[in-house]
């Protein structure tokens, strides 16, 4: 008479349970993973606050980032038991070994993955110090200490992300350092450029040899990686990672000279609509003067009454978010991202 075997898989609990984080992983990770060529992926958050910060910042939290996505991390209580496991051999007394499963762990929760499109302005705004050319010989900066990957690893927001907000801020590295320049800085770098283009035939208009351009302001004493931070923000689409051509994109570089003309007034100080508009023309190249007109800087402006205007929220910062606003709504941080990385 046949019988049914019954004697089944030995299942055991160790006393001494590990700690383990499950994670529920969303399709397009598991594609990345899976890819030929998998990414890194990293776990970030932001730094620990300091004595002076610790008041008023917010509380940090974990998020996952692949190279141009970032995932927050939640936590969610499971009604299952769930156990991680591992096969083992196991005997009793002089019986032979035989295989079996231990549970070396309990995991009442797992970590949900959540879509995160934040923008990095805010945290770069945070950790880089306002470099600011106080006059033609004194500069006023306090710097960080930081290379530009120690302050996209505190950034919780993915390496494209960052860089995208990198970009706009117009920041850059000097002296063991990361900056984010001042809109006064800003306008004396374009101001240089725009005359010594000027001065040594160079067509803003067209493409020309970056090298040139620096060359003709090289004794006017701009960080390197601060002039060539503003002809990558100012820099045509096709242009994106190219350091050795550079095209200036018109339709952003017009609006941005007006509204970091406008932000390096006193915030006290109203200007006078046309004496602005005036010297906004008279900033740009020749060919782009009469596209000096308030319609092209639209939502960045305030009229404090009908014959003057400053800019909207008195920020002297002069870039990010409110510089990018008009002429270039088309440019998506991703599709920058992915040329410069082409390139």
């Amino acid at each position: 008479m046949a019988t049914q075997d019954d004697s089944g898989i030995p299942f055991s609990v160790v006393h001494d349970q590990q700690q383990f984080r499950l994670v529920e992983l969303p399709p397009e990770i598991l594609a990345l993973i899976d890819s030929p060529n998998a990414p890194i992926l990293s776990i970030k958050s932001q730094a620990p606050p300091t004595a002076s910060t610790a008041s008023s910042s917010k509380p940090a939290y974990a998020v996952l980032c692949t190279p141009t996505q970032t995932y927050q991390l939640r936590q969610v209580q499971t009604s299952n038991s769930v156990f991680a496991t591992k096969c083992v051999l196991t005997s009793h007394g002089d019986s032979m070994p035989v295989p079996g499963v231990s549970a070396i762990a309990t995991c009442p929760t797992t970590l949900e993955l959540h879509p995160v499109t934040g923008t990095a302005i805010p945290y770069l705004k945070d950790a880089l110090p306002l470099y600011d050319l106080v006059d033609d010989e004194m500069v006023d900066a306090a710097g960080n200490g930081k290379s530009k990957l120690k302050v996209f690893s505190d950034v919780p927001l993915s390496d494209a992300q960052c860089e995208w907000g990198w970009r706009e801020l117009i920041a850059f590295e000097f002296a063991g350092s990361s900056f984010r320049p001042s809109a006064v800085t800003l306008l004396k770098l374009w101001k240089s450029i725009n005359v010594a283009a000027l001065a040594e035939g160079i067509d803003l208009n067209k493409q020309f040899l970056t090298e040139d351009l620096l060359k003709a302001i090289d004794d006017e004493g701009y960080p390197v990686d601060l002039f060539h931070a503003l002809l990558l923000r100012l820099a045509a689409d096709d242009h994106v990672g190219d350091a050795t051509w550079t095209s200036m994109d018109r339709q952003i570089t017009v609006p941005f000279v007006g509204r970091t003309l406008l932000a390096s007034e006193p915030s006290n100080q109203d200007l006078h609509t046309a004496i602005f508009i005036e010297s906004w023309k008279d900033n740009l190249p020749e060919l782009w003067r009469d596209d000096a007109k308030l319609d092209t800087i639209k939502g960045l402006y305030i009229l404090p009454t009908s014959t003057t205007i400053s800019i909207k929220g008195g920020d002297d910062e002069g870039s990010g978010e409110g510089s990018k606003g008009a002429g270039s709504a088309s440019r998506k941080w991703h599709e920058r991202f992915a040329r410069a990385r082409r390139r």
